[in-house]
């Protein structure tokens, strides 16, 4: 049997099964159920929105008047009137000055001490650092007139060998003070001590 022959038999019988499912659909679409295409359409109502005007409601609040005193306050005296005082009283108008004394805002100078007014932090010891360990250092300082310090000194410093009066005394060359004022001249005031304590957070 040649391809041709084969070609042949197989072609009758798929032109056969194409036109039985072509009726069958014209079929189907003939005998299908139209109720739901016949049913009528709903009108669906329009919104309407009547306009409105919205009022405020606000209630005025009065403040409430005022009791009336029951009686009206009494009058003041009147300051012409001279008073006696009694003979014993104490006399509280301001003494006379007499002489050349002035008293006034330049009339005195006021005396003061020395007081820090800045403080440098001083550099912590490498070597106390690594080791954890804390201590502290005294230096004596002499506060000049400008209230600048010089000629610092180490007193002090616990424990040794770690450094902390080496810091102490570079630290204490930037201390500040306030001059110690004397009538009004600024002294020069030696023998100042101060401590520098170091202490691991």
């Amino acid at each position: 049997m040649n391809v041709t022959s084969r070609v042949g038999i197989s072609l009758v019988p798929g032109v056969v099964i194409t036109f039985l499912l072509l009726v069958l659909m014209f079929t189907l679409i003939a005998t299908g159920s139209k109720e739901l295409d016949e049913q009528p359409a709903r009108k669906i109502a329009d919104i309407f929105q009547p306009e409105r005007t919205v009022d405020e409601n606000v209630k005025e609040v009065k403040p409430e008047k005022p009791d009336e005193p029951d009686e009206p306050p009494p009058d003041l005296p009147d300051v012409d009137e001279k008073f006696e005082a009694p003979k014993n009283a104490l006399s509280m108008a301001a003494p006379q000055l007499g002489g050349d004394l002035q008293v006034g805002l330049g009339g005195f100078a006021r005396d003061s001490d020395y007081i820090p007014v800045y403080v440098p932090q001083p550099q912590y010891p490498r070597r106390a650092q690594s080791r954890g360990v804390s201590g502290y250092a005294v230096v004596e300082v002499i506060i000049t007139t400008s209230g600048a310090v010089r000629d610092p000194k180490l007193i002090e410093e616990y424990p040794e060998n770690y450094g902390f009066g080496r810091a102490a005394v570079r630290a204490a060359e930037k201390l500040k003070y306030n001059p110690r004022v004397v009538d009004g001249v600024p002294q020069e005031v030696p023998g100042v001590l101060y401590k520098f304590s170091f202490v691991i957070e």
